[in-house]
């Protein structure tokens, strides 16, 4: 069995159990409410299952009124929680939103739009422990890698940029009272992307970051994602160059919405602002397959190792299949994903994540991550960034 947790617009958090082996007429999937809500949507969600103190999982919740919850959430199916602490984020404006949550070894970070960065450290019997720190303003994305080293963000005029998480969080006296030039790294910045080279008219692209996942091995952060609200998806490699290492038209018309990083290799779910959702296959950007019957935005994604979960406007939950891609580059996809299950929700779901997963998709996803690891840990040669094979153009 498979437990999906679903926040929506009126702050209502359910579960979706989701069955593939029941055959007949009995139905596969069965909702319970965990919580009911009465206006602050919820915004983020994270679960946490390597607490050290905590007998249960943990579920982190995060609200339009700058409210963020943390609950115990049973390991059983009953659909019980309790929340066992909460704080507000006093620097979030109206308008402004969270965009980026996560939790794992007793800490949880937040992002919020308008750059509040906030670490809380979980005590089991005491308040948390917070720390803070100020990013650029006009974000739209944030994004902690697997290992908690370093995060990721960018927005509205703001490029992707990469930092070290202790960093952040520590103030650089030597910058005080000092001109920060304009192209110059913040304390705590790791690297910056360079903006895309202007269009075929002269004039600069503007810079609307829409979504970003990391795509690299699990303890890898190095190689990141990004959607653009023109339809771009573009790969990085923080290693190789500050400009893409790859740019691909996917959508036109529609902004990108949603980018996860799907459990296959060179997968990657790309969600746009009308219908649309895609498997992109990260080796040349092309679109190995598509799902039918959507008829809403996909707002939320969240991949396991044999399925794919979304949330859309349309009001429905939905459960998708997903096949690894061909072993060659440009083979034909022989079996694409399909739509196995839907929902309806009778508020607009926002955000959804996986709670749980059967015993041998656990497994499945640890040894893809020990292979990852490994294949990441040899030294890559005789790779040329753009920028290094056309001096010229630097």
């Amino acid at each position: 069995m498979h437990r999906l947790l679903v926040g929506d617009e009126l702050g209502n958090i359910k579960s979706v159990s989701y069955s593939p082996d029941i055959v007949g007429d009995d139905a596969k999937t069965v909702t319970k409410s965990l919580r009911s809500g009465s206006s602050d949507g919820v915004q983020v969600l994270a679960t946490s299952r390597q607490v050290e103190g905590m007998e249960s999982n943990l579920l982190v919740a995060g609200f339009s009124s700058g409210l963020i919850s943390v609950f115990s959430l049973n390991r059983d199916d009953t659909g019980l929680v309790e929340e066992i602490s909460q704080w507000k984020e006093t620097r979030l404006r109206p308008g402004q939103k969270y965009i980026g949550l996560d939790i794992s070894h007793n800490m949880v970070f937040s992002c919020t739009t308008n750059g509040a960065l906030r670490s809380s450290y979980l005590r089991s019997q005491e308040s948390p422990e917070f720390r803070l720190s100020s990013l650029p303003a006009r974000l739209h994305a944030w994004k902690m890698s697997s290992n908690q080293d370093a995060f990721a963000y960018g927005g509205d005029e703001v490029d992707v940029s990469v930092w070290d998480v202790e960093r952040a969080f520590t103030p650089d006296p030597s910058s005080e009272g000092k001109k920060r030039k304009r192209d110059a790294l913040f304390s705590g910045e790791l690297w910056r992307a360079k903006n895309v080279k202007t269009d075929n008219l002269g004039l600069r692209q503007p810079i609307r970051i829409t979504s970003l996942c990391y795509i690299g091995p699990s303890q890898a952060s190095h190689s990141l994602a990004v959607g653009t609200d023109l339809g771009n998806v573009r790969r990085y490699d923080t290693r190789a160059a500050r400009r893409p290492v790859s740019d691909w038209i996917v959508t036109k018309g529609a902004g990108i919405a949603c980018t996860e990083k799907g459990m296959a290799d060179h997968e990657l779910f790309v969600s746009d602002r009308k219908s649309n959702l895609y498997s992109l296959d990260l080796r040349n950007g092309r679109i190995a397959y598509g799902y039918q019957g959507l008829s809403g935005a996909v707002n939320s994604m969240a991949p396991s190792p044999t399925l794919l979960a979304s949330t859309a406007q349309d009001h429905f939950v939905r459960i998708h299949s997903t096949f690894p891609l061909p072993q060659n580059i440009g083979n034909q996809q022989e079996q694409k994903g399909q739509v196995l299950e839907k929902v309806f929700m009778r508020s607009i779901p926002t955000v959804c994540v996986w709670d749980s997963f059967s015993k041998q998709e656990a497994t499945i996803a640890a040894i893809e991550d020990e292979d990852d690891d490994i294949w990441d840990t040899m030294e890559t040669t005789g790779h040329r960034s753009e920028e290094d094979k056309n001096p010229r153009k630097k």
